[in-house]
């Protein structure tokens, strides 16, 4: 078995390269490192635009839903050398919530949405999360009622990342309250500024911004629904399979292990072991990225396979901000520190896409074939 990038793979990676090295300017990097993502109209803007003109939102889409039709494992290489730059490549926008609109939208959900999102012109959050419905999602209550040509919104959702950002909510209601609660659910596409949508922030301890929002009579067309009405738990549940394999890319990991052994000149063998077993577990890592790309160019959705790889590169960033900060000390402990970041953005990649408690019961019951335990 071959696990080297084939010569187009690695021409590929070279023409990212090149697009970075002409693009990421000392202001951008300026910009992010005042506002991070918030700043709208600046650099980063500018930088998205750029994306946009080049096709790269929509990269390994169909042709005639816009996109360049190459790989997932293209698209995996590009997010992965993003990733390593720092910089922010394609989205959940692009990653989690178009494939399910190529998959199971209606052609007015293709034409009304699918070419925004490849200009990066629109952009989701996520709304599924809500107080009383985290891993257990589909205890989510916020309901969408149709009153004729309109589905009007009343709820909430919280750890609503990006809303504040965002041009739309890929939205999980619930459209029949009377079906058993997998079952009457929908989800909706709702414009972020329309009339009775509220959106507070909430701070991690990373710094890192969530939101919740609220949805009082909000009124969108029936037009907004993607696919069929109360067969949204199909497309949350393809949605998060995506988004795993998503935000799992080892790039950042690769960036901070290189970081890290420059800085560490000639650590104490303890130390030498640790990196030594970091540089394995994140080629580890990078051959689980591949598989998963590989499996999604085969035409099959590898929901084990990005389970495992999420768990495993979610933690993996953990033991390496560990290390980083015994390695290097109090120098590790400075705020604003890369490594002291790293540390404390860790815990969020556990549980963002779904726990890691929750995804070790997929991986047993869907690759295991083991039994639920009824929750």
């Amino acid at each position: 078995m071959d696990f080297e990038l084939d010569d187009e793979q690695r021409a590929w990676v070279a023409e990212v390269r090149q697009f970075l090295t002409a693009n990421v300017t000392p202001a951008l990097r300026a910009e992010m490192a005042e506002h991070g993502l918030e700043y709208q109209g600046g650099e980063l803007t500018a930088f998205r635009r750029k994306i946009g003109e080049k096709g790269w939102f929509g990269l390994n889409w169909p042709t005639e839903y816009g996109g360049l039709g190459l790989t997932a494992m293209h698209q995996h290489l590009l997010m992965r050398e993003f990733e390593y730059a720092g910089v922010p490549g394609p989205d959940l926008t692009v990653t989690s919530v178009a494939p399910v609109i190529m998959r199971h939208g209606t052609e007015q959900n293709k034409l009304e949405f699918l070419p925004g999102i490849a200009r990066g012109e629109i952009v989701c959050a996520l709304g599924y999360s809500e107080p009383n419905a985290g891993t257990d999602l589909a205890s989510l209550r916020t309901r969408a009622i149709r009153d004729g040509e309109e589905w009007v919104i009343n709820g909430s959702k919280i750890w609503n990342s990006g809303a504040q950002r965002s041009t739309h909510e890929w939205l999980c209601v619930r459209t029949d309250p009377e079906k058993p609660r997998h079952r009457g659910i929908s989800v909706l596409m709702v414009p972020v500024d329309s009339p009775g949508i509220e959106i507070h922030p909430l701070y991690a301890w990373s710094g890192y911004r969530t939101n919740e929002t609220f949805f009082r009579d909000v009124r969108v067309p029936v037009t907004n629904l993607i696919g069929e009405e109360n067969a949204g738990w199909t497309y949350i549940t393809g949605a998060l399979d995506h988004e795993r394999g998503a935000l799992t890319n080892a790039g950042d990991m690769r960036r901070a292990l290189d970081d890290l052994l420059a800085l560490a000149g000639r650590p104490a063998p303890a130390f030498r072991r640790r990196l030594a077993q970091a540089e394995a577990d994140l080629e580890v890592a990078m051959l689980m990225g591949y598989e998963a790309a590989s499996l999604l160019d085969s035409g099959r959705i590898p929901t084990v396979e990005v389970s495992v790889e999420k768990v495993f590169t979610s933690e993996l960033r953990q033991r390496i901000a560990d290390l980083a900060l015994d390695l290097l000390g109090p120098d590790g402990l400075r705020v604003g520190n890369f490594f002291e970041r790293l540390y404390r953005v860790s815990p969020l990649m556990r549980f963002g896409g779904g726990t890691n408690e929750v995804l070790r019961d997929v991986i047993a019951q869907r690759g295991h074939r083991m039994p639920s335990y009824g929750r």
